[in-house]
């Protein structure tokens, strides 16, 4: 069958999968189609070493009842194979003796949501998408007379969705999504520096234009080399800190997104991907200063984290996580939903049809301060300007973390002068976020693979946010 014929067939198959899940005591269920379509290729030093066209399919099926909750999914894509992952689920089902969450939303929607590809991915030959990567290799490699490692993954990928349930919830989506990585190590004699990349782009081809990847590299290679060359050690102590947007974004996806997800800090989380030092009565409680408010919010167009309606059917939109410092709002899916009180705010995502959705991130950021950059610079006597980081760290509970700069520069009097090699900040998440006291004004993004679940779902995210200041910080 072509992939249209595919998608229907499957769509009818997911309305056959909810009638299987009827029965006696079942007061809730779901039944999710989704089809996708991707290529991935992987070049070293220029070389094309793998290229991987991949086609999926399958149907998942959730069934609740009052004590338990059933998952099962299938790649049998016909009546029997449907029927039998219904079984299933639903035997999971009644076989829990517990008290199970309301998986019910009270509500139903109907809805049909696309993305817009500009330059259609499917449209783009195989061969100029490997000549385009090539490309920008070349770019990296001569952009520096310094000895180079290069990797550069480049992933895409066309999902078509289809979910229905009990309430009578009908959602299709289309949803295309490329990905670009890249490595990068210098080296000058036995000394080296290195710096990853990840940009990601909800579209078409006109990603790597829309996401200026050539721009970037250029950039990316000046920096490195400038830090091989000019970069000096500094001394422990009390600076100013100066972070760039991709800090800030870092901070806010680790140290806010993360303990902010509900199942964490109810402890769903604690054995696969951690807990929280957040608790379910924290609203309210001041976690930063006034110019600290964090958001998640899937409907930014073109986002990599970008969705209208997530994985359980639910609306997307904005949360706002921290509130002028505050605790302010959970990520929530049907389940802890239920759980806390709360209700859904739509973040309930999966990253295959064999997962079942989990509380997820997508594109996490701190809003927009009245500062230019050069203001925020400008008032800094003597500081540290973070641009970027090599490594990072926090803790179990989202609150003790460590991170090691890549790109970053001394400020003395108001001005940039000479690099400094790998500062490192460790401190806390109150620390971090109740220090702040500019924000600029230009919001940047970078993309993420966020991982969570057991088995690991890596899911698309976008973090980010302006430049920030943070006084009298302890760098080592």
């Amino acid at each position: 069958m072509k992939g249209s014929d595919q998608e229907a067939s499957g769509f009818d198959l997911a309305e056959k999968a909810l009638e299987f899940c009827s029965g006696a005591g079942v007061r809730y269920a779901s039944a999710s189609f989704r089809r996708s379509k991707q290529l991935s290729m992987f070049f070293k030093n220029g070389s094309l070493s793998v290229i991987s066209p991949v086609t999926d399919s399958g149907i998942s099926v959730r069934v609740a009842t009052a004590s338990g909750v059933g998952f099962a999914a299938t790649n049998i894509l016909n009546v029997q194979g449907v029927r039998r992952a219904a079984a299933v689920a639903k035997s999971m089902a009644r076989a829990c003796d517990g008290t199970a969450a309301d998986l019910r939303s009270g509500s139903e929607e109907k809805a049909k949501w696309t993305v817009e590809q500009k330059i259609p991915l499917e449209s783009v030959e195989t061969n100029s998408k490997i000549k385009r990567i090539s490309e920008l290799d070349k770019i990296l490699e001569k952009g520096t007379s310094l000895k180079s490692y290069r990797q550069i993954a480049y992933d895409e990928s066309v999902t078509t969705k289809y979910y229905t349930d009990t309430e009578g919830t009908k959602i299709s989506a289309m949803d295309p999504k490329v990905e670009l990585n890249y490595f990068l190590m210098l080296q000058k004699g036995a000394d080296f520096e290195q710096a990853h990349r990840q940009l990601g782009y909800t579209g078409g081809f006109e990603a790597l234009e829309k996401l200026g990847v050539e721009d970037r590299a250029k950039l990316e290679v000046e920096n490195l080399q400038n830090m091989l060359e000019h970069g000096k050690s500094m001394k422990s102590g009390r600076y100013d800190l100066v972070c760039g947007s991709e800090v800030t974004g870092i901070a806010c996806h680790e140290s806010c997104g993360h303990p902010m997800e509900a199942d964490r800090i109810m402890g769903r989380e604690a054995s696969q991907a951690g807990k929280s030092f957040v608790t379910i009565s924290s609203p309210g409680a001041v976690v930063g200063s006034e110019a600290v408010t964090i958001v998640d919010d899937p409907t930014l167009p073109n986002s990599f984290g970008y969705y209208m309606y997530d994985d359980e059917g639910i609306k997307a939109r904005r949360r706002v996580l921290y509130d002028h410092g505050r605790i302010n709002e959970f990520l929530q899916n049907r389940e802890s939903g239920s759980k806390s009180g709360f209700g859904s705010n739509g973040s309930g995502r999966a990253s295959s049809y064999g997962v079942e959705p989990l509380v997820r991130m997508a594109n996490t950021y701190l809003l927009p301060g009245g500062f230019s950059e050069d203001e925020i610079i400008g008032d800094v006597r003597n500081g540290i300007l973070l641009n970027s980081f090599n490594e990072w760290n926090i803790d179990d509970k989202r609150y003790n973390q460590k991170y090691v700069g890549r790109e970053a520069y001394m400020i003395e009097n108001g001005r940039l002068t000479h690099p400094v090699r790998a500062p490192v900040l460790e401190i806390t998440t109150p620390g971090f976020w109740g220090a702040v006291e500019a924000v600029g004004r230009e919001i940047r993004f970078s993309g993420g693979t966020c991982g969570k679940g057991d088995p690991m779902q890596g899911m698309e995210v976008n973090m980010g946010g302006p430049m920030i200041r943070l006084r009298n910080i302890m760098i080592k």
